[in-house]
């Protein structure tokens, strides 16, 4: 079950979804979902592409402000989980909605075994398609076997599609509690690059609280990118790297270091709560201007 969740965009990104649309037709062994919500569907041709209108939530009903509508990532999960366990799938995966998917990432899940895959992504060029290099500091393809997601979905919070943060903790959690795998050394999915602004505002504060919720798990990621760089330094092998990843997501979490969290936690929540307090404030004081 390989859902993304397609958007209405400029020609551009119109142009980058419809060539990750016509990749995943064209792969083997998957079933393609595009997840929307109940009340607003950009539906694919259905030929192309089955639509699911199951979505309920998103930025907007997660912070309370009047934001660009996107998706919660544990939503997205929940209805591909559901999908799948439905039609007799052992895992579903998620892609962001211009990444191009090749049939050696499916190969790769479906041969493998594990309790879940992530993904990260080679960039390229859209004249002339030379690659130009991975970027392993993301994932943008994530795969669950849809009975290990319900086991531990309860460790995963609700963060918006489309902000930073998510995918490390994420692939944290994954390696943590299960036999999970990373792959950004061949590049199995493919992203045009092209330019973008860095997210700024109250989506990207939502998700950045959440992340300070989440901060033992981004600082595993941390380290683990800081080791994977010394690793391919000195050309380390691929056995080496697999080791790295069993190690660097099963140190301890110290009683100190706990404590020390909690206490994180707490100034983060009372700043997060601030901070949306005086935009909800203004945007109340914006609508009685404009009455």
């Amino acid at each position: 079950m390989l859902g993304s969740n397609f958007y209405r965009g400029d020609a551009s990104a119109m142009r980058r979804q419809q060539a990750a649309v016509d990749a995943v037709a064209a792969l083997r062994g998957v079933e393609p979902i595009n997840l929307q919500w109940t009340d607003e569907v950009d539906a694919r041709k259905e030929r192309e592409m089955e639509t699911l209108a199951v979505l309920r939530h998103d930025s907007r009903t997660v912070t309370g402000l009047p934001l660009r509508r996107k998706p919660i990532m544990t939503e997205i999960f929940d209805a591909l989980a559901r999908a799948a366990s439905e039609r007799g799938c052992r895992y579903f995966a998620f892609y962001n909605a211009d990444i191009v998917v090749t049939q050696a990432a499916i190969d790769t899940i479906a041969d493998g075994g594990r309790q879940s895959y992530g993904f990260s992504r080679m960039d390229f060029d859209g004249e002339t398609g030379r690659d130009l290099g991975l970027t392993p500091n993301g994932i943008d393809l994530f795969a669950f076997d849809a009975a290990w997601w319900r086991a531990e979905r309860h460790r995963f919070r609700d963060y918006i599609l489309g902000e930073w943060f998510y995918d490390p903790v994420f692939a944290s959690l994954m390696l943590r509690y299960g036999d999970g795998l990373i792959l950004n050394r061949r590049g199995e999915i493919r992203h045009e690059a092209h330019g973008h602004q860095p997210p700024s505002g109250p989506a990207a504060e939502y998700n950045g609280y959440l992340a300070a919720l989440d901060s033992p798990y981004f600082s595993m990621w941390a380290g683990y990118r800081a080791r994977l760089d010394e690793l391919r330094a000195r050309d380390a092998g691929e056995d080496d790297e697999r080791s790295l990843q069993r190690e660097a997501f099963a140190r301890p979490i110290t009683i100190g270091a706990a404590a020390y969290h909690a206490g994180r936690c707490a100034r983060a929540f009372v700043r997060y709560r601030a901070t949306t307090r005086e935009r909800l404030n203004a945007v109340t004081r914006g609508a009685a201007t404009a009455e």
